[in-house]
């Protein structure tokens, strides 16, 4: 037998090292290996993203139907396909209703709406705005729903994590999570839709999570899920949810204007660095203040002022224009309602009867009207608010006037003509296309201009130019031509424009 005489000494330095290593231990100078359990613990189960999760997800609804394509010119398909289509949506209001993409219930013959808790409702398309791609359904609950947490959007950071709720390929409720890739983009989705500030979100996002919240880390919603890069890997993009939310309120309002008219034009104010509001979700940092009040309307009959801050409508809490919307919803002319507000630090309540709609002003020959506009120089008229139509009339838009256009965000109006918001603060609508030879063309209306109103009306949505092309044949003036407000490279113009 053979002794290796370096190997032995190798062997009893080995034994050596162990026991010291051991006495280490056990004195506490090297703490011990994690076991297995520890390993997989440097995150809890129950971290940001399931809490957010539970904070949402009975605010989510998975929305299905049959889509009816439509027909193509050949002779063989006359009744165009059908074929099942899935998507996303959000409640905003207890009541049940919800917004979603537009291109999610575009041609959809009958809605079908589920909610967490699995109970399945038929909803109805009530209000749209393709330029946004955003549309409010409703369904009758049979209880009372949770609503979403609204965040910001003005304020994201690339890198910032979050999480998507949807029901991609009818996998209903699921989340998906990843970070904020990018802030403002531009994506052209067809040759008719583009989102302008979308946000780009590496969060996985497939067919089916349309429509759906797109959730920051403090549980609050800060945009709606829309489109995904065709072919491309870990690029989706969402609506901001300060787009989101202005386009709901305006389409809530129109909503609750088809029954009344109370007389008020609000905007919001920030409200975010104040102390009081650390605890209460990004997207109720707000205050409303009243921007002007109509002569004779019912809100100035109830002594509402310019100025003043609502507080509360009726049972509702108004921290938002979204929340003064949704307030009005569901009332009727005749009906007393009372608004909480607050004047040079003092709060009053005052109780105002809602006014019949403006259609209903007009049908009946009422000369009330809301919003009124300070009299032009040398434009001979003081314009009223447009009665608004219920039924969809932008073909009669485009043959009639001869434009095609969108409405104006608030934020956006009131940036670009800040120096006109004392005498013109309502909006107006965007002119994106004019007819050749048509009255608009006529008079020289190009893409881009601003149009805030029409004969004695002020114009500030869909249903504002609606009226004004249901109604044009019946206007009678003594000169045959009727007047046309509009702004163009920022610069206010007045102009007649012929009734034939």
């Amino acid at each position: 037998m053979f002794y290796n005489e370096s190997a032995g000494a190798m062997f009893v330095n080995r034994i050596n090292c162990f026991f010291v290593v051991v006495s280490l231990i056990a004195y506490g100078m090297i703490p011990m290996l994690p076991d297995s359990s520890r390993l997989y613990a440097a995150e809890p189960r129950n971290n940001w993203a399931t809490k957010a999760y539970e904070r949402n997800c009975d605010a989510v609804v998975c929305i299905q139907g049959d889509k009816v394509e439509e027909p193509s010119n050949s002779a063989k398909d006359t009744a165009g396909k059908s074929y099942n289509g899935m998507g996303t949506g959000i409640i905003i209001d207890e009541r049940g209703y919800i917004v979603t993409n537009f291109h999610v219930v575009e041609g959809i013959r009958k809605i079908q709406v589920t909610t967490f808790d699995r109970n399945v409702y038929t909803a109805n398309l009530v209000a749209r705005d393709t330029e946004t791609d955003l549309a409010i359904i409703k369904i009758n609950a049979r209880k009372s729903l949770k609503t979403i947490t609204l965040g910001r959007s003005h304020d994201l950071i690339p890198g910032e994590s979050c999480i998507a709720i949807g029901n991609p390929y009818g996998y209903a409720f699921s989340l998906t999570d990843g970070r904020i890739s990018g802030i403002d983009r531009e994506v052209d989705v067809n040759d008719s839709l583009v989102y302008r500030v979308a946000i780009q979100t590496n969060t996985e996002i497939n067919p089916g999570n349309s429509g759906g919240p797109l959730i920051n880390v403090d549980g609050e919603m800060i945009g709606i899920n829309a489109a995904i890069r065709q072919g491309a890997a870990g690029i989706a993009f969402a609506i901001p949810i300060d787009q989101v939310a202005e386009v709901a309120a305006k389409l809530l309002g129109e909503i609750a204007e088809q029954s009344i008219s109370h007389g008020l034009n609000v905007y919001q104010e920030d409200r975010e660095n104040d102390n009081e509001s650390s605890s209460v979700p990004r997207g109720n940092r707000f205050t409303v203040v009243v921007e002007s009040v109509g002569n004779n309307s019912p809100a100035a009959e109830a002594g509402i002022e310019k100025g003043d801050i609502i507080k509360g409508i009726g049972q509702y809490s108004i921290s938002n224009k979204l929340d003064f919307s949704r307030a009005l919803i569901d009332l009727k002319s005749r009906d007393d309602i009372t608004f909480s507000i607050l004047r040079n630090s003092k709060t009053v309540d005052v109780t105002v009867s809602m006014g019949p709609s403006r259609e209903d002003q007009f049908v009946q020959g009422i000369s009330r009207s809301r919003n009124n506009i300070p009299k032009p120089a040398g434009s001979g008229f003081a314009p009223k608010t447009a009665t608004q139509v219920k039924s969809n009339y932008d073909d009669l838009v485009w043959d009639t006037l001869g434009i095609r256009y969108t409405p104006m965000l608030t934020e956006e109006y009131r940036r670009m003509f800040s120096q006109y918001l004392a005498e013109r603060p309502h909006g107006g609508v965007v002119v994106k296309a004019v007819r050749e030879g048509s009255l608009m063309a006529k008079i020289y209306v190009m893409p881009g201009d601003v149009i805030i109103g029409i004969h004695e009306w002020v114009i500030t949505s869909q249903n504002d130019v609606r009226f004004i092309a249901k109604n044009w044949h019946s206007f009678k003036t003594p000169k045959g031509t009727v007047e046309i407000e509009l702004f163009r490279d920022g610069q206010w113009y007045s102009t007649e424009i012929p009734l034939k």
